[in-house]
This record gives C-alpha cells, structure tokens and sequence, in this order.
C-alpha cells in the first residue's frame, strides 16, 4: 500500500483511494495528488475523467501568435472590456433580471482583487430569456449573451459567469470555466495579457466542483464569491476551515463558536439576520451542545445538519425573525417555530428544499417571505393575518395553505402554485384572481376547516 494511498484514505475515505487505485494504479503517481483532493468530498467517481487527464499535459498550449483576448472575444461575436474600476465592473447591472445579479456587483473590492473582462453578445437586445420551467440550461443563448471572466490576481483561479446566476446550476462554472470553450486561444491570451496562471482543464469538472491553485473544491454554494464547503470555505483563493479542535461548527454560510455558544457570520458583509436572532435567543447557553453535526439545547435538536448544511429547524423560543433570515438557506426541509410572531422581509426567501412549515402563532410576514419555495407542500400558520407583497410566489409544489385568520393578502402572494389543492382564506377580504376557486364556497371551507399537517 502506497503512502500516497494511505494519505487519501486518511483524508477522503476509503472508498475514495479505492475507486482511483482500481480504476488506474498511475492516479496515485500523480505529484501532491493528496493536496490536489483535499477538499475534493469522499466521491472519486465524478473526479475520474478530470484527474487521468492530470497524467498528461492538461492544459491550454500557448499558440504561435498569441493574441489580444479583447480581439478574440470580438471575433467570438462579443463586445468586450476590461473592468478596472468599480464603476466598470458595475456597468453590466442593467443586463440582468432583479433576482439574478451577479454576487460582484456586491463586492466592491472584486476588481481590486480579480482582473476582470465583461463580455456582451453584440446582438444582446434580441436575445430573450426563455422560460424553462425547470430545465434550465447554463450556456444557452441568453445565459451566454453577457459574460464575466474573473481571474484571481495572484493566480490559481479561473470563473466564468454568465446571466442566469444562481438561475441555473454553477452559473459561475460557465464553459466549464475554461476560455477556450468560447475561441480558441483565449486562455493562452488571458495568461500572457494579465501574467496570470490558472488551470483551463480539457475534461470538465462535475457541477460543484471548481479548481483553486490546483485544487479540486467540492463547495454546496457559492454567495458573494465564497465558496462553501463541508467543514471549510473558500475566499480569495485562500481556504479556511472551521476550528474542529475547539469544538466549532459551521452551518451553511455561519459558524457556531463552542466557548460562546454563539453565532458568527463567516462573511461580515452577509445581510441575513439569522444569527443576530439566534443569539438573542439562546446566546451563551451552556446547555448548547453539538452532537454529530447537530445543535443540540440538553436533548433537543434545533438545528438537524448534514455535511455542515442546515436541514431541519425547531427553533421554540424564536419569536421574530428580522430581515433576510435564512435568505438562502437551499438545503433546509422543516421549519418548526411554534412561537414565531413576526417575520421581516426576505425571510426564508429561496429556500428551495423546504417541504414543511410551521408556524402556528405567527401573525406578521413582510414582503417576500418565502419566495421561491419549490418543494414547499404544507404551509400551516392559522394566527397569521397579514403576508406582504411576494410572499410564497413560485411555490409550485405547494398542496395545503392554512390561514383561517388572514385578512390581508399583498401582490402576487401564492402566485404560480398549480398544486395547490387546500386553502383556507375565510377571512380573507379581498381574494386574488389566481385564488378565488377557494372561495367560490366560503361555507364549506368553514364546514370542512383543515387537516393537520402530518408531522406538525
């Protein structure tokens, strides 16, 4: 048994060293390839097409006459510049829809740190965005019609991004984020015009994989340019990981401090409330404990993870939530907050993966709350009585919507929610076009009320 293959078993598992020993004995010849997977996850499988290709020459060959990489966009049907200045690297906002900008146009140091090259499709104006219904695709026309090339200063990573953002899977992974997928000869260009290294890999990565100096980052989303990982993040090409040792935990975009028993952003920049109420809530309590990646309060679970991801969350002191709580929480299933009152704006806003909410004193949602949803099915909140503008929009599996007490419904609340199938707004005082199937027989929503949520 090689020291290379124990090292990987070590960090990756051991089904990780199997699968590259019994596929080809020469992967574990690679040079530094235990540094090259570090954070490469415990699955070798997806890696297998990319790490043969590391035993011969896998990257971009400079060709004889190297040309300028704003000559080789034009030529690739693109109007392109450099953006060297905030101003600059903000100039392509306009392009894009409300809900999908790009992280950079947050980040007003991106330019200090990346050289930057916007490209736009000279025929933008008669590209349109096509409506996938859930098939989205990442470099059809549109997505492709506006694109960002950002290259780390001091070398070692590469992103494409294009206009969907987030719309899409690795939507900064665009072309795989390898220039020469666009014209040929645009990574060498790239190389010479900015004397900058990265790797432009001939055999693409999965979805959720980049490359960073030569590593392979197996990350479960990226917010404002940082990668987040399991147990690790990645920012400015510099990889963090949580303080094991001292007994931290990180879930999703946040870190639990063991000797505070506190909360703390891992971006300071993140507009999201979520730890703020947390530690309002149970700052400080000895009682906190963490037990197989779980937040334990002595024998409750309050927040259920998986691979330093938010799953599920009972949360019974929570009594209101401020702005952006949980804005992007996309691996959350359960909520359970049975003294929630009040919720802010863009609370829960994106959460993708959730299936269950319960709420059953909350009165109060800002605009926004819940938006995007797609998996919800059961939304249970009898006392609530007033939703903002936005609320639940595009939850599309959404089957049972329980407000007997609301009296106030904002703009497009529930629109685009073809499964629903219970829905009581008895009180409701003005009902919306898109809901007046279920209050077409005010006396048999009363007669019949709602079933209990399983599980609730």
């Amino acid at each position: 048994m090689s020291e290379m293959y124990k090292n990987i078993k070590k960090q990756n598992g051991e089904k990780f060293a199997q699968t590259l020993s019994n596929f080809h004995n020469g992967l574990l010849e690679i040079p530094d390839l235990d540094r090259i997977v570090r954070y490469a996850g415990r699955d070798a499988a997806p890696l297998l097409p990319y790490l043969m290709s590391k035993l011969a020459a896998n990257d971009d060959v400079p060709a004889p006459n190297i040309e300028d990489p704003i000559v080789l966009l034009e030529r690739a049907g693109y109007d392109a510049f450099y953006a060297d200045t905030l101003e600059k690297q903000n100039s392509i906002q306009h392009y894009f829809q409300p809900a999908e900008l790009l992280c950079t146009f947050n980040d007003r140091a991106r330019y200090q740190n990346y050289h930057i090259i916007h490209a736009i499709k000279k025929n933008v104006q008669d590209i349109k965005r096509e409506d996938f219904k859930g098939k989205e695709q990442r470099e059809d026309d549109y997505g492709t019609s506006v694109i960002s090339i950002q290259m780390l200063k001091n070398g070692g990573f590469i992103s494409i991004k294009n206009r969907y953002n987030h719309a899409v899977q690795n939507c900064d992974n665009t072309f795989n984020s390898n220039p020469d997928h666009i014209i040929e000869g645009l990574s060498a260009a790239l190389k010479n015009r900015f004397n900058v290294d990265f790797t432009a890999s001939k055999n693409p990565l999965p979805d959720y994989y980049t490359l960073i100096n030569q590593q392979i980052i197996q990350f479960q989303t990226e917010r404002n340019n940082i990668y987040y990982g399991d147990g690790f993040w990645v920012q400015n090409g510099v990889v963090s990981e949580v303080n094991r040792a001292a007994g931290d935990v990180m879930f999703d975009e946040f870190i639990f401090e063991n000797k505070t028993k506190t909360f703390k952003k891992i971006n300071p920049q993140l507009e999201d409330s979520f730890p703020d109420d947390f530690n309002r809530d149970y700052g400080g309590n000895k009682k906190l404990s963490v037990k197989k990646g779980n937040l334990m309060l002595g024998d409750h679970v309050l927040i259920g993870a998986e691979q330093s991801r938010i799953k599920t969350l009972f949360l019974p002191a929570l009594k209101t939530m401020g702005k952006s709580y949980l804005r992007h929480a996309d691996a959350l299933t359960d909520f359970n907050a049975p003294a929630l009152h009040t919720m802010e704006n863009h609370c829960l806003y994106e959460c993708i993966a959730l299936t269950k909410f319960n709420a059953p004193v909350l009165e109060n949602m800002g605009k926004g709350c819940l938006r995007f949803v797609y998996a919800l099915q059961t939304f249970n909140a009898p006392a609530l009585k007033n939703m903002g503008n936005y609320c639940l929009d595009a939850a599309r599996s959404l089957t049972e919507f329980n407000t007997p007490a609301l009296k106030s419904m904002g703009y497009s609340c529930l629109f685009t929610s073809p499964s629903l199938q219970r829905c009581d707004i008895r009180a409701l005082t003005s009902v919306p076009e898109h809901l007046k199937r279920f209050a077409a027989k005010p006396s048999e929503q009363v007669k019949t009320g709602f079933k209990p949520v399983p599980g609730m």
